[in-house]
């Protein structure tokens, strides 16, 4: 696993699809405020900063590829060892 990196899960199921396995285009949404806030999951689909990232995303029209050729990732703008600000998303542009 890279320095850096908690996670990393690159295993498609759609990998025969057109394209390669992943876009390359994303959005990327960086957040500030209460950290417990950020990541209390309680209601939501993923975490409050992926619940609203992703609905930034689709509320300004763009798409998102769920399932074909999805990806998010979690970002620690100050290192793993500290609490993520960020988020990131594939998309459809």
């Amino acid at each position: 696993m890279p320095e850096g990196f908690m996670h990393v899960d690159f295993t498609s199921e759609y990998a025969d699809k057109p394209g390669l396995p992943y876009l390359p285009k994303f959005a990327f949404a960086t957040f500030s405020g209460d950290i417990d806030a950020m990541h209390d999951d309680e209601g939501t689909d993923g975490g409050r900063m992926y619940d609203v990232t992703r609905n930034i995303i689709l509320g300004q029209g763009v798409g998102i590829p769920y399932p074909d050729k999805y990806w998010m990732a979690e970002v620690f703008l100050d290192g793993f060892d500290k609490p993520s600000t960020a988020y990131m998303f594939s998309v459809v542009l």
